[in-house]
């Protein structure tokens, strides 16, 4: 039975999402017991500015060929995805890996000042072992792609959980004061550890059956047969490129704002908040991100009259569900910043301004989940004219967005930096709805049909009510917060979140029938 969108989303979603929930909760555990041994600023340096560097790297080396790659693979042909264009395209992101971690690598060790970890050499020694680590994970990326397109999901499950576990038990195990190792190197040691491990993961899977030989073939690595690529391919490769600089930019504007302008101590104070807000978020929608442009850029080529209002029904389903996702966020979120915080870091990181941050936060959860589903359909379905426009505008949100995070976070600490990505992806998601519609215009798409019922918003309403109540009669004083007072007002807030999901249960038959009817015909293509 052939795929369809919907088979590849929720397939694709959940075997991601398993992996996403398994990594994700084992990294947030290791957050929980390295914060509350390391300082503040040394904890700044490793979540921004290494984070940074690895980021960085990776997403100039292969996001680009990543995405050109997909946009290649028409979905659901007898014969499968047609590789002779696609692997020795994806070699391609191993040269550039090693020339964008020299660049990276170099330019951060010139303007290092005189910061964390820079008199004794700690910090040169992590940034080297950053810069080594998103190479070696480069290597990875032929296999990666490969996997990708023949949609073997599950291995990318088991890839992940495994390196995110191997490299959770590396940084506590260097972070051993008996071993002597300093922080920063634990850190750099720790992504040598994931790297390897995902590189391996992936490779290995493609020995077992036989087919590395000839994915690694020797005029595939010199990149000679890349020069033999599609045309079409070699365009959107290079389209995708100059947007992942772009997102990029956007993406990680917050975290450049803050290494450039905030004390290291601010660092770990906001790199803190942002691990935990986006936890969530990174767990249930970067799956979904991932599937849907899988989905949409397979078979947007195929798609014409009566296909376009398929793709407009699934889009307001997935589309709906991230509304939900975000009005949750806000109703719940500012309400139970403090309380999880105490409960996970302890008093001390909630005394903070932590607690503010998070808040703030919420909202911008709930934009970056309605702009990643966005964005996921627009790259997917975009042709070559779409994608130059799109590069445009790509450019002008990201001169905006850093002119609002230098003059916000100035004025407004690290809040306002929050406060600037929100409005960031608030005009991006507008522009997304701008070509939505010009997309569907042979097809029925009300921006209607991605908002909840009356009923719903209403519950949603009464839910932050009740939420702000609990906090104000349970915790009045913050300074003064038990553990009984800290756990009945979570306890609380449990009780009205199940009380809500039975609701919108209720409420939103028409969403559930769509997921239920998603999960069917998965379990059929499978």
């Amino acid at each position: 039975m052939g795929a369809t969108e919907g088979d590849v989303i929720a397939r694709g979603f959940g075997h991601l999402l398993f992996s996403q929930v398994s990594s994700r909760l084992v990294t947030f555990l290791l957050n929980v017991l390295v914060v509350r041994r390391l300082p503040p600023d040394v904890y700044g340096v490793a979540v921004i500015q290494y984070h940074l560097i690895t980021t960085t790297i990776l997403t100039f080396a292969r996001e680009g060929v990543r995405r050109a790659c997909l946009r290649g693979v028409q979905l659901g042909g007898k014969r499968g995805p047609d590789l002779k264009s696609i692997v020795p395209l994806s070699w391609l992101c191993v040269p550039q890996g090693l020339a964008w971690s020299l660049i990276v690598c170099s330019t951060v060790l010139a303007f290092s000042g005189d910061g964390v970890g820079v008199r004794d050499g700690s910090y040169r020694v992590g940034v080297l072992l950053h810069g080594a680590a998103a190479v070696i994970e480069t290597l990875s990326e032929p296999a990666y792609i490969t996997s990708t397109c023949l949609l073997v999901f599950k291995l990318q499950l088991t890839v992940e959980t495994v390196a995110s576990l191997a490299r959770c038990f590396a940084t506590l195990i260097f972070l051993r004061p008996s071993l002597g190792v300093p922080p920063l190197v634990a850190f750099g040691l720790s992504a040598v550890v994931y790297s390897t491990t995902t590189t391996l993961g992936y490779w290995a899977y493609f020995v077992s059956r036989g087919e590395a030989k000839g994915m690694a073939r020797w005029e595939h690595v010199t990149l000679r047969s890349a020069k033999r690529a599609d045309p079409e391919l070699a365009s959107a490769y290079r389209s995708f490129s100059l947007q992942a600089i772009e997102k990029h930019v956007l993406g990680e504007g917050e975290k450049f704002a803050m290494a450039a302008f905030r004390p290291t101590y601010d660092q770990g104070v906001y790199g803190l908040v942002n691990n935990l807000g986006s936890v969530v978020v990174r767990t249930c929608l970067q799956p979904f991100e991932q599937a849907i442009f899988t989905a949409f850029s397979m078979s947007s080529a195929a798609r014409r009259g009566s296909g376009r209002q398929v793709q407009a029904d699934l889009l307001a389903t997935v589309l709906r569900l991230a509304v939900l996702f975000a009005l949750i966020a806000l109703a719940f979120g500012p309400s139970h910043s403090f309380a999880v915080l105490w409960a996970s870091y302890g008093s001390g990181w909630a005394q903070t301004e932590a607690p503010r941050i998070l808040s703030v936060y919420c909202a911008y959860i709930g934009s970056m989940a309605l702009n990643g589903v966005a964005e996921a359909f627009m790259h997917a379905t975009a042709d070559a004219g779409a994608l130059r426009g799109i590069n445009y505008s790509l450019v002008a949100f990201s001169a905006l967005h850093s002119v609002t995070s230098v003059i916000l976070v100035r004025s407004s600490g690290t809040s306002g930096l929050v406060a600037a990505g929100c409005v960031s992806m608030l005009l991006r998601v507008g522009y997304c709805t701008w070509y939505a519609r010009g997309y569907f215009r042979e097809a029925s798409f009300p921006l209607s049909s991605v908002l909840p019922t009356p009923v719903g918003l209403a519950s949603l309403a009464a839910c932050a009510a009740l939420s702000r109540a609990s906090e104000r009669y349970q915790l009045p004083d913050p300074g003064a917060a038990a553990l009984r007072d800290v756990v009945g007002h979570l306890g609380l807030g449990c009780l009205v979140g199940m009380g809500l999901l039975g609701v919108l249960y209720k409420t939103e038959r028409k969403l559930v029938s769509s997921l239920a009817d998603l999960r069917r015909t998965a379990k059929k293509a499978d």
